[in-house]
């Protein structure tokens, strides 16, 4: 027993203890775990500054970006050789950062992937802090999802990367039902199609909880259609959380690009829209009275537990408590108008307290996100989306022309944020060059220099620590 706790891996230590709790389970096939680092990051403006762009409306990223490939060719740059699946053995990179600690747990083109390694990792991700993504490039079956999801419980992941995983079920969106923490979801290269959109989309739409956490969306290089563009901007109409849309590679024409940026401009509120809007406005005044009327009931319960503590901690002689009871029966009568004074300051406190704690009323089509001409109501439109890749799809010169009126609308209108600042049309069927492009160029060079103001300005402010969990 001692020579078996000596052997015996700790659970923190994840590329000891995974191969040897799976071999422990008795699984049929080999677990194999290599360690590799973490790619230096590199800035934006540190790339614009080694080389010049010609035209910013193609997007300059860093190497270490959603959409990139870098990753693709760690094990030709360290001059391996190329991974090879095989049936028997399952292949996982542990990627560490620069301090040491595990941030990322990548599963290298596998034929199948049992269902048990999930659940091991399901048990040790707990003490692993640092690790905030998850990469699996094949191998996948109906189980992932299901298993991955009962992991975003127990860790700090905020990232998912599926990119070239083909999954017959596609149930991709079990992951956005219940899950606050995924900030990134990538879907490249998975055959999707517009029937699996609708499901995402649906998850992305306000107030469901994926629409307030996730930032980044990548469904690039799949088999998408005007029908999924009509969905995508069906949920742009009331998120207002996603800020990068990667839709490039896919067969969207001009009609289905034209329902998106719809969305991101001012567009009148249809009949069922107003009626949800006005509905959750009343459920949030129902639950803000519920804990106002809970507080005032704390708040009275302190006063009288403080009265009671004041009168044990202070002794009244008998004589002089007499008194006391005379000169308070003679003030009953002040007394009753003060108690409607207390009960207005109760309330007032509550109030106060709830709105600190609940916050004022936010939704997409609230009264500081829509105005009002004519008796109909028109929504301001998606200001949040700022990077938008609609490369190598069936897009012509309309589609310029449109992004034109787009970039003009939300600059007029100067909201915080911005808008679109970033965005990417190569590999479609363009002219070389026309004056809406450098129109274009223009005003995306605007809208990043003000980003990068606000953005500069507002980490100043922010205190920054190194070794901090995500």
């Amino acid at each position: 027993m001692d020579e078996e706790s000596e052997s015996r891996p700790s659970p923190d230590n994840f590329l000891e203890y995974l191969p040897w709790a799976c071999k422990q389970l008795q699984m049929q096939c080999e677990i194999v775990v290599s360690k590799i680092y973490q790619n230096e990051y590199v800035s934006v403006t540190m790339a614009e500054k080694s080389k010049k762009v010609k035209s910013k409306i193609k997007l300059t990223t860093s190497r270490y970006d959603v959409n990139s490939d870098q990753d693709r060719d760690d094990a030709s740059e360290a001059g391996l050789q190329p991974i090879v699946a095989d049936n028997k053995v399952i292949r996982i990179s542990a990627v560490f950062d620069t301090f040491d600690n595990l941030v990322e747990i990548r599963f290298e083109r596998n034929f199948r992937i049992p269902r048990m390694v999930f659940k091991v990792i399901a048990l040790i991700i707990k003490f692993q802090l640092f690790v905030n993504k998850i990469t699996i490039r094949g191998g996948m079956d109906k189980y992932t999802v299901y298993e991955i999801n009962k992991l975003m419980t127990s860790s700090n992941l905020t990232e998912i990367c599926f990119d070239g995983s083909f999954l017959k079920e596609a149930n991709y969106d079990i992951l956005l039902e219940n899950s606050t923490s995924i900030r990134s979801l990538s879907l490249s290269r998975c055959k999707i199609g517009d029937d699996v959109i609708k499901k995402i989309s649906e998850k992305l739409t306000f107030p469901a909880p994926a629409s307030l956490t996730l930032n980044i969306l990548n469904i690039s290089t799949n088999r998408l259609t005007d029908i999924g563009a009509k969905y995508i901007a069906e949920a742009l109409r009331t998120n207002r959380r996603l800020c990068y849309l990667n839709i490039s590679g896919n067969r969207i024409t001009d009609n289905g690009l034209s329902y998106i940026l719809d969305s991101l401009v001012e567009f009148p509120l249809s009949c069922d829209e107003l009626i949800s809007a006005r509905s959750r406005h009343m459920l949030y005044l129902k639950q803000k009275n519920i804990l106002i009327e809970r507080m005032i009931e704390e708040i009275k319960a302190g006063e009288f537990d403080k009265r009671v503590a004041r009168r044990k901690s202070t002794r009244v002689p008998a004589v002089r408590r007499n008194k006391l009871e005379k000169e308070s029966s003679l003030k009953s009568l002040a007394d009753a108008k003060s108690l409607a004074n207390m009960d207005i300051f109760y309330y007032d406190k509550a109030v106060s307290l709830v709105e600190n704690t609940l916050g004022e009323f936010n939704d997409p089509y609230s009264s500081s996100n829509t105005i009002e001409r004519h008796g109909t109501v028109y929504c301001m439109g998606c200001n949040t989306l700022c990077y938008l890749n609609v490369a190598y799809n069936n897009l012509s010169y309309l589609s310029v022309k449109k992004f034109l009126s787009v970039l003009l609308h939300q600059k007029l209108i100067d909201r915080k944020p911005r808008g679109l600042i970033n965005l990417c049309i190569e590999g479609n069927n363009l002219p070389s060059s026309c004056r809406e492009f450098l129109q274009i160029d223009d005003l995306l060079d605007a809208g990043l220099l003000i980003h990068s103001r606000r953005y500069s300005n507002a980490s100043k402010k922010r205190p920054q620590s190194k070794n901090t969990p995500r």
